[in-house]
């Protein structure tokens, strides 16, 4: 078991992961509100927190990974009355299209998936909870209030101070409130299909209580890690804080990990900006895996700004690990038996990188970038002639590299056919045919057999201007995509 350092924003510094039971670690990430399909944004931080899963597993941890599902909140009342359909139709409709669209990303399935209408029990026992312990009131109108001052620590994950804040809830509230900081823990509501009898009256929950509830009837009142993205912080995150420890008088997550926002033209994507690209639409032009790389070569709490160049270098680095790849399973097949690995290579020790880089704060940029330094590496036997010891090296380079591609997610898919849909994609990138590439192929020939070298050599260099590599083997004149892997370490 590898110890993993990380950077902890509630005491705004980098420590040890030390887990409350041996060995387990025990995760709550903020899931989206089902009231539309999922943008990308939602795609970033539910890969970064997969990546983390993924690695706590490869690194020796059992790990219980709880992502949500919010179905009861006033936006999706609001769109289910805009179509005219209930509002638990239309979050059984978007939780099973975000489940196919996470599929679809790579993104493994939680351990547990709990759903806001399922947990009304655990959410009005919490409530009254706070009521008994004179954290939250109930007023004549049937909404119950948490009350912020007076849990002295309010504020402790956000940094502010209550003196200087403003009632911080995404929907308005009714009734008549202590404090104008008070938030919500339920609303009288009798919205059919969205509400439900409590001893306050028909209603439903407030946005925060339902992750505190949800958290605690999983993994219990306490656990190692809560996730989600940096603007849940506040008021999100600090109220969950509150009523959490409130309740069950004991801490709540020993950890906060934030992901960056995803920006595109620096604003960030949201629905109600309107500026977001649903997964759906994003593979209908690109590859899973180009999101997965795109967003993985950046820390998890990074912004990150995107465009349509950004996708373009990650297919082609896709295509340029895909090809090695291809070429390496080929040479590793031509000779068998030796163990004998060529000078200067040492796959094995890419496998230790790739640990120390991840087990400090999950650095999957780092990572990638020790995969590309192996990669160039490696990239020298595809050039080489096959004989036994480089048929060992090739396929110890595979070796090392498949498990650290599968916590990251990428390389996953069957080679040849990865490459031959890529391929296309690429060439109309670069606005050639193959067609093109073939002519030049075939005037190279008739330059090199009239020894007319400095035209071969001027052809060649042509295509590599234009992005493709021409590869002269005794069995003719193959071609590639051209790929710069030492631009990307």
């Amino acid at each position: 078991m590898r110890p993993i350092t990380l950077t902890n924003n509630l005491t705004r510094r980098k420590e040890a992961l030390k887990t409350l039971e041996n060995q387990h670690v025990k995760i709550y990430a903020c899931g989206v509100t089902v009231y539309d399909h999922c943008h990308i944004g939602h795609a970033m931080q539910a890969i970064f927190f997969d990546v983390i899963r993924q690695y706590l597993k490869f690194a020796g941890y059992r790990v219980t990974y709880v992502r949500n599902y919010t179905d009861v909140d006033d936006k999706i009342i609001n769109r289910a009355q805009e179509r005219g359909i209930s509002p638990a139709k239309l979050a059984k409709d978007m939780i099973e299209s975000c489940d196919r669209d996470m599929m679809a990303i790579g993104v493994n399935p939680p351990d547990k998936a709990p759903k806001v209408s399922e947990m009304i029990p655990q959410i009005i026992a919490m409530t009254q909870q706070l009521i008994d312990k004179k954290f939250a009131y109930a007023t004549k109108d049937g909404d119950v209030y948490y009350r912020v001052r007076s849990k002295a620590d309010y504020g402790k994950l956000s940094g502010r101070n209550p003196d200087d804040m403003r009632t911080g809830t995404r929907e308005l509230v009714a009734g008549d409130k202590e404090d104008p900081l008070d938030f919500a823990l339920w609303k009288s509501d009798t919205t059919p299909e969205a509400s439900w009898p409590s001893q306050w009256g028909v209603g439903r929950p407030g946005w925060h209580i339902e992750c505190s509830a949800m958290a605690k009837a999983i993994l219990g009142d306490s656990f190692d890690i809560h996730g989600g993205g940096r603007d849940l912080i506040f008021p999100h995150h600090e109220n969950e804080i509150a009523q959490s420890e409130a309740a069950n008088s004991c801490g709540y997550a020993t950890a906060w990990l934030h992901c960056g926002l995803l920006t595109i033209n620096k604003q960030k994507m949201s629905k109600s900006l309107g500026n977001h690209i649903s997964i759906t639409d994003f593979l209908r032009d690109w590859p899973a895996e180009v999101l997965r790389l795109a967003f993985l070569q950046h820390s998890y709490g990074s912004n990150i700004d995107f465009s349509p160049r950004v996708f373009a270098e990650a297919r082609r680095r896709l295509h340029y690990y895909y090809q090695l790849v291809a070429s390496l399973e080929t040479m590793a097949a031509e000779h068998q038996g030796s163990k004998n690995l060529l000078k200067d290579h040492t796959p094995a020790l890419l496998t230790e990188e790739f640990h120390q880089v991840m087990s400090d704060d999950f650095n999957s940029a780092a990572a990638i970038a020790a995969i590309n330094r192996s990669c160039r590496k490696a990239g020298e036997l595809a050039r080489g002639k096959s004989n036994a010891d480089r048929s060992a090296t090739a396929s110890a380079y595979l070796q090392a590299w498949r498990p650290l591609w599968a916590v990251l997610g990428i390389v996953q898919e069957p080679v040849g056919l990865f490459i031959s849909k890529l391929k296309e994609q690429l060439l109309g990138e670069l606005q050639i045919t193959p067609a093109e590439i073939q002519v030049c192929i075939d005037q190279r020939q008739q330059a090199r057999a009239a020894k007319d070298f400095a035209t071969s050599d001027q052809l060649r260099k042509d295509m590599a201007a234009r992005g493709i590599d021409l590869m002269d083997t005794p069995s003719g004149t193959k071609w590639d995509i051209r790929y710069d892997a030492d631009a990307n370490q």
